[in-house]
């Protein structure tokens, strides 16, 4: 499918960009408008946040650049992809290349040891099983689980399934990380070790980040930070 420019935002030198995105929700007979008007755009390498209290749109937005949903207006640049023009084989695709999802649940395979979750992807995009293995061992190593390998996901800590999750997010080497609420369900201590995985992992890997979260903290050690309230950018 041919992708054509933003209309009104530079793509040039731009990660991501978001341009004029609404989206909305049947709620009984109306419908609930969950964004409103967002544009925001991301430079290669960028670490931002973006911030807001719980049901303001954050999540839903992260969604829309993950090409999970896609919106009622508005238009989403990621890479040299126009997310909301894909068919479903191109988000396929786009999902699997393009973009690398952590989650604030881990969702890993819980009969599948740490390494063939870390490897799955890969596979999934016909990559040889030895250089899939090879890059997962990397990846594992440096988020500290060199010594878990071959363990099940219902043995590790909430802290140490979290940095799986995080090696997942990087085995097919996407342009983009893109975190939802990722420490979340984790103790302070954890929290703390999963922040410096993936600033680190994305530091040494040159991607760009963009977590969505309601945690300050968090938010004040990233680059730049939008804010959502009631579904509109009022900040950033």
């Amino acid at each position: 499918m041919k992708e054509k420019p933003l209309s009104g935002e530079p793509s040039r030198g731009v990660a991501v960009a978001v341009q004029g995105v609404q989206k909305s929700f049947p709620n009984g007979e109306e419908r609930l408008e969950v964004l409103r008007d967002v544009s925001f755009s991301v430079l290669p390498g960028e670490v931002v946040a973006v911030t807001g209290e719980s049901g303001c749109g954050k999540s839903t937005l992260l969604s829309l650049m993950a090409g999970l949903d896609l919106p009622d207006r508005g238009e989403i640049l990621v890479g040299s992809h126009r997310v909301e023009e894909l068919d479903e084989d191109a988000l396929t695709q786009y999902r699997a290349r393009t973009v690398g999802l952590v989650f604030q649940f881990h969702y890993l395979l819980k009969d599948f040891s740490v390494l063939e979750n870390v490897m799955l992807p890969a596979l999934m995009q016909n990559r040889r099983r030895e250089e899939a293995s090879q890059r997962a061992r990397e990846l594992l190593g440096q988020v500290g689980l060199q010594d878990r390998l071959h363990h099940l996901p219902p043995q590790l800590s909430g802290g140490e399934r979290q940095r799986v999750a995080a090696a997942r997010a990087l085995i097919n080497d996407p342009e983009v990380v893109l975190a939802d609420e990722p420490t979340g369900n984790l103790d302070d201590a954890n929290s703390q070790r999963l922040e410096e995985v993936l600033f680190g992992l994305v530091s040494e890997y040159g991607k760009t980040l963009i977590i969505v979260t309601h945690d300050m903290c968090l938010a004040r050690r990233t680059m730049r930070s939008f804010h959502l309230e009631q579904g509109c950018l009022v900040s950033d």
